[in-house]
């Protein structure tokens, strides 16, 4: 029996139990990761999406064990099935601080993801990834700052609490920008979202204090 029948979509579960198993699984046996590689390969948009979303959990544990797929989950990101996509790019996320290169090459695509992307969850992680990207040092906080201060208005601002994060990292990583940074969460502490207010108001705050 191949690992593959025991995803959720493949024993008929409507929630995440049998994809979680399957991520412990590969944890304690990566060789099974070929099984689930190959499976990104079918047809089957749902078999697909258990795959990538095993691919997600064993990231948030052991990324190292999944950074081969990067290639394929970049792939992905095309995909028609809107759950494939988020998968890929939540993926991708909690990869970036091991694919630095390959971030900087998604860039362009990052960007349209952000702007025309008709998912909420594809277009948040597709920023959460700018913001770990910020994470890594000052080239990368400097190479993703201008994309999130124009992500700031975009859709009614829904993104805006994480984008001001990264801002924050940006702050952390590039101490030139610090000045500008604050002036820009200045403008948010009375956003009408708590999130944003409570986020902008911790910028200032950090700034201020000088711990970022």
């Amino acid at each position: 029996m191949t690992i593959l029948s025991k995803l959720s979509s493949q024993v008929g579960e409507r929630t995440e139990e049998g994809n979680r198993f399957v991520a412990t699984l590969c944890m304690e046996n990566p060789l099974l990761l070929n099984e689930i590689k190959g499976g990104l390969k079918e047809k089957d948009p749902l078999l697909i999406g258990d795959c990538v979303e095993v691919i997600t959990k064993v990231a948030e544990v052991h990324p190292e064990l999944v950074v081969s797929f990067t290639d394929l989950l970049i792939e992905l990101l095309h995909a028609k099935a809107k759950r494939i996509r988020w998968e890929a790019i939540h993926a991708i996320s909690l990869l970036t601080p091991f694919i630095p290169e390959q971030i900087f090459l998604l860039l362009p695509t990052l960007i349209d993801l952000i702007h025309h992307d008709k998912s909420t969850i594809v277009r948040d992680y597709s920023i959460q990834t700018l913001v770990n990207f910020a994470t890594i040092g000052e080239e990368e906080a400097l190479t993703v700052y201008p994309i999130l201060k124009d992500s700031l208005p975009l859709w009614n601002g829904k993104h805006r609490n994480r984008v001001l994060s990264g801002l924050l990292n940006v702050c952390k990583q590039a101490p030139t920008c610090i000045l500008e940074i604050r002036g820009i969460a200045e403008e948010f502490i009375e956003d009408n979202r708590t999130g944003v207010r409570k986020t902008a108001r911790s910028i200032v705050k950090a700034i201020d204090k000088g711990t970022v």
